[in-house]
């Protein structure tokens, strides 16, 4: 039997509260609850042992606070037909979809791909996440899949070992295919809401890794951060698989610092356009950075792994544009923007999809207090004043911060319920 206060009106949506942080209790509330309603999860330490799903509800569910719900993922990382996530968010495309106001936890089984604690997908573009504080131990923290726009802000993420805390991936860019196809045949206009924002966290490693990764067509803004021994970092098409590059990145007024670990750059990218400008990056004590920004294209300037189906860049490959004997331009590369609508695995048509040029910009990025222009780490196919400029872009407005979902929502208050409604288990 669940124990919960209702309040509701004809008018208005119903607040749920579940008797416990159990999940099976959560799981209860969220079964009773429809479109707009907020499920709140009560103070506590639950370890939840198996997923809970949300699948197709537009609500928001709530805990108590940071540190007040506690959420540990018990469940286990394994393979189908497990959901390895201790919360699967499938969202649609009408209302709000919110997490907000409580603390996951990592666990202690053990996680070797990545599958993540929190996972959303699907094709919602009100999705938020904002003011939970994410503690991974075995596995990334919160992952964004599909075709999903919103914004993670005001959250906490701290680590002591090596990883990423989050991924974005846009498999399914306008509801169409998978792998990324989509997004990189379509237009990837910069400073409009078309893209995962990621605004005002803080992101606290004592080992290193990235605050921000991602790749299959992922369209990422991540702004006004503070970032401790992580950075952003993107994939190109040597990721392992079909996967595409990510699309597009803007990247802006962020501090990002570096005290205990030592990594390339605060900003590193493998592939497709975006702006990287007024970061401030800096390296002390046994930290250290060798630049603020780089590029790179490890297709054409690492060999020592295969790049399954995409192979080399290397002058001979089909998939890649061949314009220089290095195989320039590669597919999907810094620099390069729309083309051809590629489908399948294997992919189709096989030859090159004549991607646009779309150029990098990047200006006012500082390391330790001094100007710091692109590194460029594969001089072969990537070129200044062609596929990345040191100066402002032209015409590039930032779109409007805050996020509107930030300012058209307040900051979680647990809403008092009525203590003498009760709605039975669904």
């Amino acid at each position: 039997m669940l124990v919960a206060g209702v309040l509701s009106t004809a008018a208005e949506a119903a607040v749920r509260t579940a008797a416990s942080c159990s999940r099976t209790d959560v799981q209860s509330a969220i079964n009773a609850a429809g479109d707009g309603d907020t499920v709140v999860i009560p103070a506590g330490t639950c370890t939840w042992p198996t997923n809970l799903t949300i699948d197709g509800k537009s609500i928001t569910l709530q805990g108590a606070g940071i540190d007040s719900t506690i959420l540990v993922d018990g469940v286990s990382k394994g393979n189908f037909p497990n959901i390895p996530q201790m919360l699967l968010w499938r969202t649609k495309n009408v209302g709000v979809s919110r997490l907000t106001g409580l603390t996951v936890q990592g666990g202690s089984i053990p996680d070797a791909y990545n599958k993540g604690s929190v996972w959303f997908e699907g094709n919602s573009k009100q999705v938020r996440v904002d003011h939970v504080k994410f503690t991974p131990t075995q596995t990334s923290a919160l992952h964004f899949h599909g075709n999903l726009q919103g914004v993670l802000d005001h959250c906490q993420f701290q680590e002591n070992h090596f990883g990423v805390f989050v991924y974005v991936h846009h498999e399914s860019w306008n509801d169409q295919g998978d792998f990324g196809d989509s997004s990189w045949a379509s237009p990837a206009p910069l400073g409009t809401p078309q893209a995962m924002f990621i605004e005002d966290n803080v992101f606290d490693s004592s080992a290193g890794g990235a605050a921000v990764d991602g790749w299959s067509g992922g369209r990422v803004v991540f702004r006004n951060n503070t970032a401790r021994n992580v950075g952003f970092s993107n994939h190109g098409t040597e990721t392992s698989g079909r996967w595409r590059g990510q699309r597009t990145f803007e990247v802006y007024n962020n501090t990002m610092t570096y005290d205990s670990f030592s990594w390339g750059a605060a900003v590193n990218t493998r592939g497709g356009t975006g702006v990287v400008f007024n970061n401030t990056t800096a390296f002390s004590g046994t930290g250290w950075l060798s630049s603020a920004f780089d590029v790179n294209e490890f297709r054409q300037s690492d060999h020592s792994r295969t790049y399954t189906p995409w192979g080399f860049c290397d002058g001979s490959n089909i998939w890649d544009g061949n314009q220089l004997p290095s195989g320039y331009p590669c597919l999907d590369q810094a620099g390069r923007g729309q083309g051809g609508l590629m489908s399948g695995d294997p992919p189709t048509p096989q030859a090159w999809p004549k991607q646009a040029v779309e150029p990098i910009y990047a200006w006012n990025n500082t390391l330790n207090g001094l100007p710091d222009p692109v590194a460029n780490g594969s001089l072969q196919v990537i070129a200044p004043n062609r596929d990345f400029f040191d100066t402002s872009k032209p015409g590039y407005t930032p779109y409007v911060y805050p996020h509107p979902l930030v300012t058209g929502q307040a900051a979680p208050t647990v809403p008092s319920a009525p203590t003498n409604l009760r709605i039975p288990s669904p």
